[in-house]
């Protein structure tokens, strides 16, 4: 009888309306603490007629048999939602939408070497984007504009020196570790402050060593549409020319390149590591891993993660994560599928890192190959038509000139000399473009872009047969 009042409370909630859907946990009060997610207040507890066992060193309100029940209740409601669901129809409110704000979250020790070419990126390559959504009922162009705004949560916020980046910088620090929980806790933290503003509408996650290889509105772009931004001839991906008609724009699509158990790219050293320090806690059909785990969610994903507790009996969900290899590649992506969202989820990588597999040294396949005196028009080029944003990872500061000249105005980089080929300068007249071109040679000092080390090994990435599953399956 038991079981079958049970099934009869997952089925009521799974055809209630979501938002009338309640907590399964006790009535507990919430507050949102410095790490961004939910906790209980101090006064609140489970109920005592409750056997539970408290398993996480670092919150003690934490049960793994409760949330692993309250998942599998989830996994149980979300399934018959979807079975009796008819045809997925976009939200009412897209067509309303006339702006993309995409909050920048950076966790960063002190350091921030690209502060300057962020800024420029934030302050002059956005404004608006014409696009021919099919959701429009005018058949006319739509006009979005474009913004963004950096925020950072820094394990030495007293070592930071910007006052520009001061201004940016969280007022709480988690001193995350490598390869630490915390670092979840961080980039939570990071959620709940972008969310704040009204007008975020995505959230990328990013190191100091990110740097951008499209201007904002290229971003803003390729995000609504879901296409790569591949350099033509014509320029501008936010041209009046670019040819999105019938393209469904997608406001509520998260990028989380990601994948579960069954998929090739999961290795013995993901079944250890990830998959089997989360078994007590999660249901291994519930588990996703992201490679790289620096994703981008939508609003509408990132405030299901951090409403996340209100579900699993008012506890968080980090605790479960303390043992588990690159906790934030797997807490994202596997958050979202408990959510009910990876339908909604777009398998893409927007922050290109690349491993060497081949390394001897354990230390260096642990780590993403380094781009350092990399930066050209060919490394840019490429990482675009992979369908990446950004580009992860440059240690050390990029010229600013020369970042502006290779991703906004197209320039080809050659050794010994860097060849301005277009400089684009758009002078508005009316619905009319004018753009003047200039070709100029300028010397400098620059490296070409060493194709040895283009590709090592893709099989990480796109699961191919290359890869010896008998090898460990590093992450940094």
């Amino acid at each position: 009888m038991a079981d079958f009042h049970s099934l009869l409370s997952v089925f009521r909630d799974a055809t209630a309306p979501p938002n009338s859907t309640k907590s399964n946990g006790p009535a507990a009060q919430r507050s949102t603490a410095s790490n961004g997610a939910m906790h209980l207040n101090d006064d609140t507890s489970i109920n005592e007629s409750q056997d539970v066992a408290l398993t996480s060193k670092t919150d003690a309100s934490y049960s793994a048999s409760v949330v692993k029940n309250s998942i599998e209740r989830l996994l149980r409601i979300h399934s018959i939602r979807k079975s009796t669901a008819s045809t997925t129809k976009p939200d009412a409110n897209c067509n309303d939408r006339d702006s993309v704000h995409i909050a920048i979250c950076a966790t960063i020790v002190q350091e921030f070497p690209h502060e300057m070419l962020w800024k420029k990126w934030i302050d002059e390559t956005g404004g608006n984007i014409s696009i021919d959504p099919s959701t429009s009922d005018s058949g006319e162009k739509k006009s979005i504009k474009t913004s963004a705004e950096l925020y950072i949560h820094a394990k030495k916020p007293e070592g930071v020196q910007s006052e520009w980046l001061k201004s940016k910088t969280l007022p709480i620090t988690h001193r995350p570790d490598w390869n630490d929980v915390r670092i979840i806790r961080a980039m939570l933290s990071l959620l709940d402050a972008a969310l704040k503003d009204v007008n975020t509408t995505h959230i990328l996650f990013c190191t100091e060593s990110c740097v951008p290889v499209v201007t904002l509105r290229e971003a803003a772009l390729s995000l609504l549409l879901d296409e790569p931004c591949l350099w033509e001839e014509d320029g501008d991906a936010s041209s009046t020319k670019q040819k999105a008609n019938g393209v469904h724009i997608g406001w509520d699509r998260s990028y989380v390149d990601c994948y579960d158990r069954n998929s090739s790219r999961c290795s013995r050293f993901d079944e250890h590591n990830c998959w089997g320090h989360l078994r007590d806690s999660i249901p291994a059909e519930a588990i996703y891993k992201a490679l790289p785990g620096w994703c981008l969610l939508s609003r509408k994903h990132a405030q299901h993660i951090l409403d996340l507790p209100n579900q699993l009996n008012n506890m968080n969900l980090w605790p479960a994560f303390e043992k588990v290899w690159a906790p934030e590649e797997v807490y994202f992506p596997t958050a979202l599928n408990i959510c009910g969202l990876m339908d909604e989820v777009v398998k893409r990588a927007v922050t290109h890192s690349e491993w060497d597999h081949k390394a001897v040294n354990l230390q260096d396949r642990a780590h993403p190959l380094c781009y350092d005196g990399q930066f050209s028009d060919e490394l840019v080029c490429r990482v675009r038509g992979e369908g990446c944003l950004f580009l992860r990872k440059m240690k050390q500061s990029i010229d600013v000139e020369v970042w502006q000249n290779i991703v906004i105005c197209h320039v080809m980089i050659t050794k010994g000399q860097l060849i301005l080929v277009a400089v684009r300068n758009e002078v508005e007249t009316g619905n009319m473009a004018e753009v003047e071109i200039t070709i100029e040679t300028i010397s400098i000092t620059a490296e070409s872009f060493d194709s040895s080390r283009r590709h090592g090994d893709d099989s990480r990435r796109y699961g191919s047969d290359r890869y010896r599953n008998d090898e460990p399956h590093w992450r940094r």
